[in-house]
């Protein structure tokens, strides 16, 4: 395993594998290279390079290359055999401008909005002052499904999100069918109706078939706490 850090900023130094060895453990393991890197050009020409069988997603426009700034965002690969098998990104953005520009959206892409879940919206954490992070465009090669890289990359993002960009929450956005998904298996807090959009296709989220839409989110000190139990899961 190697990690190949390609970011401005972001530094995974040892320190930061010293805090989550039972992680990088499953990497070294299977022989998978983890690549940080802030080149959104290239992360959105990977993704919309897939076909529609590999990744069925319109890319997440959060994460175009006019959208990302400042270093404070990052792109994940997982490599094997210098093949990648699986991406992940993040991004601080605050939950109210995030709210804002994802109406603005869909009100232009159709002229009508989508409607959402506003009054429950707003009092979520992420409206709290702080650093709040997005996280989206999560794919693992179907050659590679069912193994766990989902889950595990999912916890090194948490993790390079809490432990290097000192967040105080990660939050995402899923459809309906991944409510348990996000909740039992990648371990966020909790999933709650965020909007439902009538002509689907939310970028990095779902199909023209997916309507309704969840936001899920996890809080630094949560995370924390769940990490012994987190921990467990891969020694199975």
């Amino acid at each position: 395993m190697a990690i190949i850090d390609n970011h401005k900023s972001v530094k995974i130094d040892k320190s930061f594998e010293d805090k989550h060895p039972e992680m990088f453990k499953f990497f070294n393991d299977r022989n998978i290279d983890v690549v940080v890197s802030d080149n959104f050009v290239d992360f959105e020409k990977f993704l919309t390079g897939l076909s529609k069988k590999e990744y069925p997603y319109n890319y997440d426009e959060f994460f175009n290359e006019t959208m990302v700034y400042d270093g404070d965002d990052f792109a994940l690969y997982l490599k094997k055999d210098n093949e990648i098998i699986a991406t992940y990104a993040a991004k601080v953005l605050s939950f109210g401008q995030f709210n804002e520009d994802f109406e603005n959206y869909f009100y232009q892409e159709s002229g009508s909005n989508p409607d959402m879940n506003i009054d429950e919206l707003a009092n979520l954490v992420m409206y709290n002052p702080g650093r709040h992070m997005y996280s989206s465009c999560q794919w693992v090669s179907t050659s590679h499904r069912g193994k766990g890289m989902g889950m595990m990359l999912d916890h090194l993002k948490k993790n390079i999100c809490f432990d290097i960009f000192n967040a105080d929450s990660n939050y995402a956005i899923h459809k309906e069918a991944f409510t348990e998904y996000h909740t039992k298996g990648l371990h966020y807090d909790d999933s709650i109706w965020m909007a439902t959009v009538p002509q689907g296709n939310v970028g990095g989220a779902g199909e023209e078939k997916d309507k309704v839409y969840n936001v899920t989110w996890v809080t630094k000190e949560n995370w924390a706490n769940k990490l012994n139990d987190v921990r467990k899961l891969y020694n199975r």
